[in-house]
């Protein structure tokens, strides 16, 4: 299993400005939850739980405890304990409990996780292509925010199991969502299938989160896939073919458009999936994933990019809030909000990629 272990801010390498950036926006966002002081204050859906995973990630690589007691709040105001079994349907598009566990080593954690990723495996609906499927108020639907957290976690319990099945399973998914949902014009993934009236129409044109979340899996999987295989090969190409669509559609100043499809003045630069896209192909690049001299440029373009963005205060503006799976292209033309939670971990993330990048010089 690799750990990031870089005391960058005591070396000097890390950048003061993004280390105070970063910061400020992690204070902000803990002091509107109350620090996870009390059980009302751990209530909500993923979003607050990929931001506790963000904050994770940041602890881990900056050294800092500053953020741990919030954490230590969080996960007891939860009642969980790392022998307690999460059940599948609580995490669909981010585990805080995995990167918990990744950051306190407790091996009581381990059996429980396994179970439930077999239990998943054997439970979810599958398409007639053997896409697994979301449910959702009763109907199932092929989703990239539902496959990346599922892809990884078959990686994750496979290393955690020795069960070699867990690794076809993730590059088998993303293999057949490839096969339905990628554009052949532009390299870009659509949001899903089976939203419209006509099942098995894709959703239209392709969303900025949505291509993050993409993103996401595909590293998050290779992180645990065992390097050299055919596994880790087969996902790693398409991990180059993806992120070489995404740098053909960033704009000059390193953002992400909200509809990335679209020529640029269709829809608004936004904050998430410039964030999410940054930080994952930082993570890629800084995992040997990604080598090209290209990606480390575009990672840089967009760090300064998102800057504009982030106020003084650490408030977060332009971000797609997002009205559901990808229905209507116009719904999404629409200027983005400020201090959406789904915006707070990617830029948390995106800064953090600077000193990511920083380490390999």
């Amino acid at each position: 299993m690799r750990f990031l272990c870089l005391c960058l801010l005591c070396s000097g390498i890390a950048s003061p400005d993004a280390a105070q950036s970063v910061e400020t926006v992690i204070d902000r966002f803990l002091s509107r939850h109350n620090r996870f002081a009390d059980e009302t204050d751990v209530r909500g859906n993923y979003t607050l739980d990929l931001n506790v995973e963000a904050i994770l990630f940041y602890t881990r690589i900056s050294g800092d405890s500053s953020y741990l007691e919030a954490v230590e709040n969080f996960f007891r105001n939860r009642q969980y304990h790392f022998s307690d079994t999460v059940s599948y349907r609580r995490v669909p598009f981010a585990d805080a409990w995995f990167e918990w566990f990744l950051f306190k080593q407790d091996s009581a954690f381990i059996a429980p996780y396994v179970y439930e990723s077999y239990r998943m495996r054997d439970s979810l609906h599958r398409s007639p292509e053997g896409s697994i499927c979301i449910n959702h108020q009763g109907g199932y639907y092929m989703l990239i925010d539902y496959l990346q957290q599922y892809a990884a976690r078959m990686a994750r319990a496979g290393h955690l199991s020795g069960d070699t099945s867990f690794y076809r399973e993730c590059v088998d998914q993303f293999a057949v969502y490839r096969s339905i949902l990628r554009y052949p014009g532009n390299g870009l993934y659509s949001q899903g299938r089976g939203w419209l009236d006509d099942p098995m129409l894709l959703s239209p044109a392709c969303w900025s989160r949505g291509q993050g979340w993409l993103l996401r899996g595909m590293v998050n999987s290779l992180e645990y896939l065992p390097p050299g295989s055919a596994y880790a090969s087969e996902l790693r190409a398409y991990l180059i073919e993806f992120a070489d669509a995404l740098l053909a559609v960033q704009d000059r100043n390193g953002m992400w458009h909200t509809l990335p499809c679209l020529p640029e003045e269709e829809s608004h630069p936004e904050v998430s999936g410039t964030g999410m896209i940054s930080w994952y192909l930082a993570l890629a690049i800084h995992n040997g994933f990604l080598q090209d001299m290209r990606y480390r440029k575009a990672v840089r373009r967009a760090m300064r990019g998102l800057r504009a963005f982030i106020g003084s205060d650490g408030s977060i503006s332009h971000i797609s809030k997002g009205p559901g799976p990808l229905r209507s292209v116009e719904e999404y033309k629409r200027q983005g909000e400020t201090d959406d939670l789904h915006g707070t971990q990617a830029v948390i993330g995106a800064l953090m990629s600077h000193w990511l990048l920083y380490s390999q010089r």
